[in-house]
């Protein structure tokens, strides 16, 4: 029984450890990008040894991928919730909102849209997160073209090409054009715009 709750005990550490590390590593992901990011750094932020870094990540570009594997499980869950109130105009709007939220107070999620810029220097596959975005967003537009909410002259294909464009650069451009407004704001601002030419103007759609 005994050796039962220390074998648990320490998996538990272990998992309290390795959640650590992914949080230092975003930091120093978003701060630094890949090439310029040492583990060593990463386990002084933490006052770790380097050995312990090794021992959950043997690698940088391990590091790297289970940082954007992280951001991949909470993308998944949104996507959850969104699609069991179900997919619409207001709800991708709700989504959206939701993970500019997120961008804004989890270092998690501006490392993983850096390391993806940058996956050409990283030894490892990461997942493809604008892939999901783009077919979250066909999905919602198209579940908005059957509703009746969405005007019947709109390409689907491409009005979800140019949001989730519009999406990545106000991610890209927000720190650089530093102008007091935050990431929530533009993205409201852009579904503001969105909505003059994609909403059918016989039904009236609420925004989220």
């Amino acid at each position: 029984m005994h050796e039962k709750q220390g074998m648990m005990k320490r998996a538990e550490q272990r998992a309290q450890t390795r959640q650590a590390l992914l949080e230092a590593a975003s930091l120093e992901f978003e701060a630094n990008g890949y090439a310029a990011t040492v583990l060593s750094d990463i386990s002084d932020r933490l006052g770790m040894t380097k050995g312990t870094v090794y021992f959950h990540f043997p690698t940088k570009a391990l590091l790297a991928q289970a940082v954007t594997v992280s951001w991949t499980v909470m993308w998944d869950e949104e996507i959850a919730a969104s699609r069991a109130r179900g997919l619409s105009l207001d709800e991708l709007e709700s989504l959206m909102i939701r993970i500019a939220e997120r961008f804004q107070s989890d270092a998690l999620i501006r490392a993983t849209i850096r390391l993806v810029r940058e996956r050409e220097l990283i030894e490892e596959e990461l997942p493809r997160p604008f892939d999901r975005w783009l077919e979250v967003t066909k999905e919602a537009l198209q579940a908005s073209r059957e509703s009746g909410a969405l005007r019947d002259d709109i390409d689907v294909d491409a009005a979800a090409w140019q949001i989730l464009a519009n999406l990545v650069g106000i991610q890209l451009l927000i720190d650089d054009l530093n102008d007091g407004r935050s990431i929530v704001d533009r993205v409201r601002e852009m579904w503001a715009v969105h909505r003059v030419t994609l909403a059918n103007p016989g039904r009236g759609a609420t925004h989220a």
